[in-house]
């Protein structure tokens, strides 16, 4: 407020500064035959040469009026009135259709917007994605370089999606969405990385199954994409040792932070558990001339 203040005083007085520069009379000076004092000081604002009590020497001071704009263009109220008349007001259906927009856009920039990270640094170089060494699993993340125990990799990335929503909704039309989802262990809610057909890319977008929200996210707030390494950690196959990588959920905030158990080296895939619902009816023991990475 009070820069405002001193902003507005500052553009009025050089406004008026060539004015004042020209006419000594644009200010009315009223002199006043005595003095005050306030706590010991001179108070300002008075005339006249008076000795002032706090400091024991003579003081000039005085009040300035408001200036003297006659000397100014005058607009008459008329003028003033056609002017501000003139501009069209905004239409109601304007406004409200704006504030529905506005609106929209908060609520699925909240709901629908992806969540998760990379926490390790230069990840593009430290991760990379190849094929697993998983019969069958498809992708699987490796390590680009060798990574000590305690190393946080990140949190798993995904839309927020209500569990039962999600399951009798998406997951009905593509039933391949399932397998990248992640569910908290209290059954509430999924973390979804998939696009709009339930299948994986590098980028999770976000949106929703709400009108023009997978839209919106892959146009105007496709920035606000994030990585979906995390999510190629396959499960370790039968007899091929133990899990790497351990998730740690946080309910409050509906994160699970993956963090390394153990070193690991050049070339090592890494594997997480998956839990224990999960089917794994599907999985074959590897091939007995299968190399881990080590």
């Amino acid at each position: 407020m009070r820069a405002s203040i001193g902003g507005g005083l500052a553009l009025l007085m050089m406004a008026f500064s060539p004015s004042l520069m020209h006419r000594v009379d644009a200010f009315s000076f009223r002199p006043s035959p005595s003095h005050h004092r306030i706590d010991g000081l001179c108070a300002p604002g008075f005339a006249n040469r008076h000795r002032c009590p706090a400091i024991g020497r003579p003081i000039s001071i005085g009040l300035y009026a408001i200036p003297d704009v006659s000397f100014l263009p005058q607009y008459s109220e008329a003028a003033f009135a056609t002017s501000t008349s003139s501009a069209s007001p905004i239409s109601p259906q304007i406004l409200a259709t704006a504030s529905a927009a506005v609106t929209y856009l908060s609520l699925i920039l909240y709901f629908d917007r992806p969540r998760g990270s990379l926490a390790i640094p230069d990840a593009e170089s430290t991760l990379i994605i190849q094929p697993s060494r998983v019969p069958g699993a498809g992708l699987g993340l490796f390590a680009a370089t060798s990574l000590p125990k305690g190393t946080v990799l990140g949190t798993y990335p995904g839309v927020l999606r209500p569990a039962r929503a999600f399951y009798d909704g998406k997951c009905r039309r593509y039933p391949n969405a399932v397998g990248y989802s992640w569910r908290f262990t209290d059954d509430q809610y999924v973390l979804d990385p998939t696009d709009s057909a339930g299948e994986i890319r590098d980028i999770c977008l976000g949106g929703s199954e709400v009108p023009l929200s997978n839209a919106v996210f892959a146009t105007l707030l496709r920035f606000l994409g994030v990585s979906t390494m995390l999510c190629r950690i396959n499960e370790p196959p039968i007899g091929a040792g133990g899990c790497s990588v351990n998730a740690r959920e946080n309910l409050a905030t509906r994160e699970v932070v993956f963090e390394l158990v153990q070193d690991v080296v050049t070339g090592q895939e890494l594997y997480l558990d998956y839990g224990l619902d999960y089917d794994r009816t599907g999985y074959r023991p590897p091939p007995e001339n299968a190399d881990d990475g080590r």
